[in-house]
């Protein structure tokens, strides 16, 4: 049944439970040391004055003076505390009958002591067949007889001449130390009423680590890593901090398997996308020629008359329209090309610049290469003014468009970025698809080739392309690895 409550409680209760077996084992040791301590000094006071009062009537029983007996039992009843428990005092002589008590109303003279409360007849009994010199009767708690002390009365050849019983009342005993217990229990229970809350608290603080590291981790596979772990602290070197410090491991982990899974997805679709477009860019083109062809041939051969001819001009405008859009479907990389020089950047600079001033922005320029790169040209050149052109038309007025390139220890750097309206998630995800819609101009959605023969020059490149997109500016960051031949 425990195992299905939480730590939430688990922890303050058993924290609770803690302090009360903690107090209630306290009071109980006090209160059993109390009546250890109360019973002991009742025993040794009870043996003294039975040993006084032993010795005192010892001359009026050999005597047989009863009233100097009466006198000698009478003073310490007499001249008892109110504090003093000590209730009656009975003289029986050696054949256990009453000789004198303090109570002759209730114990008369020459009673037989098994006609008396039934303690009497034990404490006699003890002192006469066991051979015991003192005897003490200490009842329990719950325990319906008073507390006997005895103790035979010898003369002084040591015969027997009778015994000197004592009798405390238990009630009033009893009573002190139920007075003492609720003093106890009084100083007690503030501190429970203190205690209890306090354990609770820091029972809560410490169950709440753990109930978020729950919580997230019933979340693992339907939240993003990143919100699972925005909770989770880990500061701690406790071992709900180390489990901590390997669940923010574990969602690392798992957040660079997400990336990595998706990318592989995304490679795969871009793949198997570019497979169905040269597909069907193939298939179109077989007819496309076959048309293209028949056009010519009747403009050439046909001799036809001037509205035929308009209508033809726009049937061959139209189809060279096809031919060049399936063509850019058709991307096939020509290796052998000559390597990209410097002044190949300086014509990228000059033929994107005029479009980047029509909308007044800033043109920042940055390349820093002084040789030639051991990469084909045209290929290199394709891919820059992609880029450019794209962040030309993305640009807003008075905007900033920046590109740079340096070759490093990795290969050929590019950076191109633009300010204006960023890519949203959706739309970043098919980028690099062909006819993918990457931006909105004048509520019209744009639809561009470019990002798709980029994300193939790259890719025959063996080079890797990325996109940073936020409010306000967009970056698409290139690295090309350079051979050493």
């Amino acid at each position: 049944m425990l195992t299905r409550v939480s730590y939430r409680y688990k922890i303050p209760l058993a924290l609770s439970g803690v302090i009360l077996l903690t107090e209630l084992l306290v009071t109980v040791a006090l209160v059993s040391v109390a009546v250890s301590d109360a019973r002991r000094d009742l025993e040794s006071s009870a043996e003294n004055l039975c040993r006084v009062l032993a010795l005192s009537v010892r001359d009026p029983m050999m005597k047989d003076d009863l009233w100097r007996a009466f006198e000698v039992i009478r003073t310490p009843v007499a001249v008892r505390e109110p504090t003093n428990a000590l209730k009656e005092i009975v003289v029986f002589d050696a054949r256990s009958r009453v000789y004198v008590s303090t109570s002759p109303r209730k114990d008369p003279i020459q009673t037989p002591v098994a006609k008396l409360q039934p303690q009497f007849a034990m404490a006699i009994s003890r002192l006469r067949n066991d051979g015991a010199s003192f005897f003490f009767d200490f009842p329990g708690l719950f325990a319906d007889r008073d507390v006997t002390a005895g103790m035979q009365v010898n003369s002084d050849d040591s015969s027997r001449l009778g015994y000197v019983v004592l009798v405390y009342d238990a009630n009033a005993y009893y009573g002190r130390m139920r007075s003492t217990l609720l003093k106890l229990g009084a100083a007690t229970v503030p501190a429970l009423l203190l205690l209890i809350p306090l354990g609770w608290i820091w029972g809560d603080r410490m169950a709440k680590p753990l109930l978020r590291l729950a919580a997230a981790m019933a979340r693992v596979g339907k939240e993003h890593p990143a919100k699972l772990g925005a909770g989770i602290t880990g500061q701690s070197n406790d071992e709900i901090g180390q489990l901590e410090q390997q669940f923010q491991a574990m969602l690392g982990e798992l957040a660079q398997k997400q990336e990595l899974e998706r990318e592989v997805v995304v490679s795969e679709r871009l793949a198997a996308v570019g497979q169905v477009a040269a597909g069907i860019a193939h298939e179109i083109n077989n007819p496309l020629g076959g048309m293209l062809n028949a056009i010519d041939t009747l403009n050439t051969h046909g001799e036809p008359d001037a509205q035929t001819r308009k209508t033809l001009g726009l049937l061959e405008r139209g189809l060279a329209q096809i031919r060049s859009t399936v063509g850019a479907l058709l991307f096939e990389a020509r290796l052998d090309s000559p390597a990209m020089s410097v002044s190949d950047w300086q014509d990228l600079k000059l033929l994107i610049a005029p479009q980047i001033q029509a909308k007044q922005a800033v043109f920042h320029w940055e390349v820093d290469l002084d040789e030639a790169i051991s990469l084909p040209g045209h290929l290199v050149r394709q891919l820059v003014l992609n880029l450019l052109l794209n962040a030309a038309k993305a640009v807003e007025v008075g905007g900033r468009v920046d590109c740079l390139a340096a070759v490093s220890v990795a290969g050929l750097e590019i950076r191109v970025a633009n300010t204006g309206q960023h890519i949203c998630g959706a739309a970043m995800e098919h980028l690099f698809e062909p006819f993918g819609a990457v931006t909105r101009t004048e509520g019209r959605r744009s639809y561009s080739l470019g990002l798709w023969v980029s994300y193939q020059i790259v890719t025959q490149l063996r080079g890797t392309i990325s996109v940073d997109s936020a409010p306000g500016k967009t970056c698409i960051f290139v690295l090309i690895p350079v051979s050493s031949s």
